[in-house]
C-alpha cells in the first residue's frame, strides 16, 4: 500500500533517538503498507442549501439544550456543536451505499444521527450504554421524527441478533478492541469506517483480511475498511 502523508508517521516515530536505519526501515514498511491518503473535498454551503440542513439545526439546538443540563458531549455551545455535526458529514463524500448501519458508542449522536438525517433509506442502529445519552438518542428519534433509527442501550459485545454491513465509530476505543468486540456484528464484505487522530492512524495496521483506504481532511483521518469474507 502508498502513503502520502509520511510527515505524520516520521514526527510520531516511537522508535530510539539516532537510529536512523532502524527508523528507515519503519517509514519504507509503513510506504508499503499504507494505501494513499485521500484529501476530502466538502462544501459545507451545498450542505446548506439540501433539505436536510433544517433537520440538521434542529438536533443542534436539542443536544445545546440537554448538554447544559447532562454531560452527553463535551461540545457546550452551537459553534462547537455545528464543527460536530461538520466533522460527521465528512464520511458522506466518499461513503459507498449501505442499507443498514451500527454505530457503536453513539454518544449524543455523532456521527450516528448525522448520517440518519443524510441516509433517510439506510437503517441505523445506535448503540450506548449510557443511560442519559442512550435516553437523549432515543429523545432525538421521536422528537426529529427519524424512523430510520434504532436506540440499544448496550456493549456491542453483547449484541448477537443484528448484523450490518456498515460499522461506524467515533473515539470509542482502540481499532482492534472494536474489531474484537463487534466483527460478529459485520456482514461478509461489510465495512468499517472509523474516525482518527494523527496520533491513532496507523492502527489500520491491525486490520488484517480488510481492504484498506485512508481518507483525510485537515487533522481528521479516516479508516474504511473493507472486509474480505
Amino acid at each position: 500500500m502508498k502513503a502520502i502523508n509520511f510527515k505524520t508517521f516520521i514526527i510520531k516515530n516511537p522508535f530510539k533517538r539516532n537510529n536512523d536505519k532502524i527508523i528507515a526501515k519503519k517509514i519504507r514498511i509503513l510506504r508499503k503498507k499504507m494505501k494513499e491518503c485521500k484529501e476530502i473535498k466538502i462544501d459545507i454551503e451545498i450542505i446548506k442549501q439540501d433539505s436536510k440542513f433544517s433537520t440538521l439545526e434542529s438536533y443542534a439546538n436539542l443536544v445545546l439544550k440537554w448538554a447544559k443540563i447532562h454531560n452527553i458531549t463535551g461540545a457546550k455551545n452551537l459553534d462547537s456543536i455545528h464543527k460536530e455535526i461538520f466533522d460527521s458529514l465528512l464520511p458522506t463524500a466518499f461513503l459507498k451505499p449501505f442499507e443498514n448501519c451500527i454505530d457503536i458508542g453513539s454518544g449524543a449522536g455523532f456521527p450516528g444521527v448525522i448520517l440518519a438525517i443524510f441516509y433517510p433509506d439506510s437503517f441505523f442502529y445506535l448503540l450506548e450504554p449510557r443511560a442519559k445519552r442512550a435516553a437523549f438518542l432515543q429523545h432525538i428519534s421521536l422528537e426529529l421524527k427519524l424512523e430510520n433509527i434504532e436506540v440499544i442501550k448496550d456493549f456491542s459485545y453483547n449484541i448477537n441478533n443484528i448484523k450490518a454491513n456498515l460499522i461506524t465509530s467515533r473515539a470509542v476505543c482502540n481499532t482492534s478492541l472494536l474489531i474484537k468486540d463487534s466483527l460478529h456484528l459485520l456482514q461478509p464484505n461489510g465495512c468499517y469506517l472509523l474516525f482518527k487522530g494523527e496520533n491513532s492512524i496507523n492502527e489500520y495496521k491491525t486490520l488484517n483480511n480488510f481492504d484498506v483506504e485512508i481518507f483525510k481532511h485537515d487533522k481528521r483521518f479516516f479508516i474504511y475498511a473493507k472486509r474480505e469474507y
